[in-house]
C-alpha cells in the first residue's frame, strides 16, 4: 500500500505553510515590527535616482537582477538552454466532456532517447476555440492527476520519503490523489473562459526534499560550489522557461500571451522565471510570500532563518549569510516584483496568513508600481491596503492586487480574479 505515504507527503507540502502561521517566537504584531529602511526599486547602487526607462533597462534592473542571483536564487548557468525534444504521449480533442482538448507532452532534455531526464506536460486547450489560445502555465505540488478529475491523466510519479526507512524514492500515486487538488487549479473554469492550462509537477526537475539535486535538472550542467550556485527554485523557474519552449512550437497556443502561477513556494519560481524570462507575458502570484514577493525587511511572519533551517536547498548558499539579518537583505520583495514591469502582475495574498505577512506582499506591490509608472504603465492606483475580498484591479493599470478571506491556499475567487485581470491585459495583446 502506498496510499499513505504519497498523501501524506502531498498534505504535508499543502498544509505545512498554514501550520507554521501559529509557530510561537514568530511576530504577528505590526506595533512589534523592527526599523527598517524599505529598497528602493529606483535608485541606483550608485545612490544616484533612476528616472528613465533606459537607466532602468540599461543600469538598474541588471543590477537588481544580480542582487537576487548572488544573494537569493543563485545564477541560472548561461548556456542554461539545452536542446528540447517533444514526444506526444496521449491526446483526447473531446476531454472533459468536450469542453477540452487534452494532450500530454514529454519533453526531454536531452536527445539520449527515452532514458533522459524529462518533464510531463498536461495542457488543456479549450475544444472550441478558434485561432491561438492564451495559456496560464504553472508547476503542480502533487502530480498532473491531481489538478482535476479526468481519468485520461496518466499519473505523475511523485517523490516521498516514506516512514520509517525516511528514503527518498519516486512512487506511483494512488487512483484516490486524482483531482485532490481541483479547487485549487479550477481547470474547468479557465477553459470556459477561453484559456489554455498547461502544468508539470515540479518534482520532475527537482524532488522537493534536502540532499536530492543529485535528481536535479542541475545535474544536466557542471557542478558548481560557488556561494551564488542556482538552487532549487531557480531550477524550477527554469523548467518553465524550458515548457515555454515547448509551447512556441504548438501551432494552437499564442506563446504571445502566456500567463506564468504558482501558489507559495512555486509562486516563488513564478516571479523568479518572470524575471529572468520576456517571454512570460504575465504574472499570477499567489503568497509568495517571503522569499518571494513580501518584505523581508519587515520582520514580520516567515524570517530568513526559517527559511534557510527549513529549505536551504531552495536558494543558493549566499542566502545563509542573512539569517539574522533581515533588515539587512540587499534583495527584497518589492525589488522582485520591479523586475516582472511593465508587464501584467497580479499579487495574491490571503488575510489569515500571516506567515507570509499580507501586507507585506501589497507593499511590495506598491513600492514595484513606481517602476510601472516610469516605464509608461500604471500600477495600483492606491498606496491604502484594501478590504478582505475587495480587488484592486483597474482596466488602467498594470498590476493588481486582493487580500482574500481564508488562510494558505488557492480557491476560486482567486481564480475569479485572476481570469478577470487577463480578460483585460490580454485582449489587447489579442492575435489571430
Amino acid at each position: 500500500m502506498r496510499l499513505l505515504p504519497v498523501c501524506a507527503a502531498l498534505l504535508a507540502v499543502l498544509v505545512a505553510p498554514a501550520l507554521a502561521q501559529h509557530i510561537p517566537g514568530y511576530n504577528y504584531d505590526e506595533a512589534k515590527i523592527p526599523p527598517y529602511t524599505l529598497l528602493d526599486p529606483l535608485t541606483a547602487a550608485d545612490g544616484k535616482p533612476v528616472n528613465t526607462a533606459a537607466a532602468w533597462w540599461q543600469q538598474r534592473r541588471p543590477e537588481i537582477v544580480h542582487l537576487f542571483e548572488e544573494n537569493v536564487f543563485g545564477v541560472t548557468p548561461a548556456n542554461a538552454k539545452v536542446p528540447l525534444r517533444a514526444k506526444l504521449i496521449e491526446t483526447d480533442p473531446h476531454a472533459l466532456g468536450g469542453l477540452a482538448i487534452r494532450k500530454q507532452i514529454d519533453l526531454y532534455f536531452t536527445t539520449k532517447g527515452a532514458d533522459g531526464p524529462k518533464m510531463r506536460m498536461l495542457l488543456y486547450l479549450p475544444a472550441r476555440a478558434k485561432g491561438r489560445v492564451p495559456v496560464v502555465l504553472g508547476l503542480n505540488f502533487g502530480g498532473n492527476q491531481t489538478v482535476v478529475n479526468d481519468p485520461g491523466i496518466q499519473p505523475t510519479k511523485i517523490w516521498v520519503k516514506p516512514k520509517p526507512s525516511l528514503v527518498l524514492q519516486q512512487v506511483a500515486p494512488d487512483e484516490k490523489t486524482r483531482g485532490s487538488q481541483t479547487e485549487e487549479w479550477q481547470v474547468e473554469k479557465v477553459l470556459s473562459r477561453g484559456y489554455g492550462l498547461a502544468t508539470i509537477y515540479y518534482g520532475d526537475l527537482e524532488p522537493d526534499f534536502k540532499d536530492a539535486s543529485q535528481y536535479s535538472i542541475r545535474q544536466l550542467f557542471a557542478p558548481s560550489n560557488a556561494p551564488d550556485s542556482w538552487g532549487a527554485i531557480g531550477a524550477w523557474a527554469w523548467g518553465l522557461s524550458r515548457a515555454i519552449d515547448y509551447l512556441e512550437t504548438d501551432k494552437q497556443v499564442d506563446a504571445k500571451r502566456i500567463a506564468v502561477t504558482g501558489h507559495s513556494r512555486l509562486a516563488k519560481v513564478a516571479d523568479w522565471a518572470a524575471a529572468q524570462d520576456p517571454r512570460i507575458a504575465a504574472v499570477l502570484s499567489t503568497e509568495s510570500g517571503k522569499g518571494g514577493q513580501s518584505i523581508q525587511r519587515r520582520g514580520l511572519g516567515e524570517s530568513v532563518y526559517h527559511l534557510q533551517h527549513s529549505f536551504p536547498y531552495w536558494f543558493c548558499p549566499n542566502y545563509a549569510r542573512w539569517v539574522g539579518h533581515d533588515q539587512e537583505i540587499p534583495a527584497d520583495g518589492n525589488l522582485l516584483l520591479s523586475l516582472i514591469a511593465p508587464r501584467p502582475l497580479y499579487v495574491a495574498s490571503a488575510v489569515g496568513d500571516e506567515w507570509s505577512d499580507p501586507k507585506g506582499e501589497f507593499l511590495s506591490s506598491v513600492s514595484a508600481s513606481r517602476v510601472y509608472q516610469l516605464l509608461g504603465r500604471h500600477g495600483l492606483p492606491t498606496d491604502t491596503m484594501p478590504p478582505v475580498d475587495q480587488p484592486i484591479n483597474s482596466p488602467a493599470a498594470n498590476v493588481a492586487y486582493h487580500v482574500r478571506s481564508g488562510i494558505h491556499d488557492v480557491t476560486a475567487f482567486d481564480w475569479d480574479q485572476y481570469l478577470n485581470f487577463l480578460d483585460i491585459h490580454f485582449r489587447r495583446l489579442t492575435r489571430p
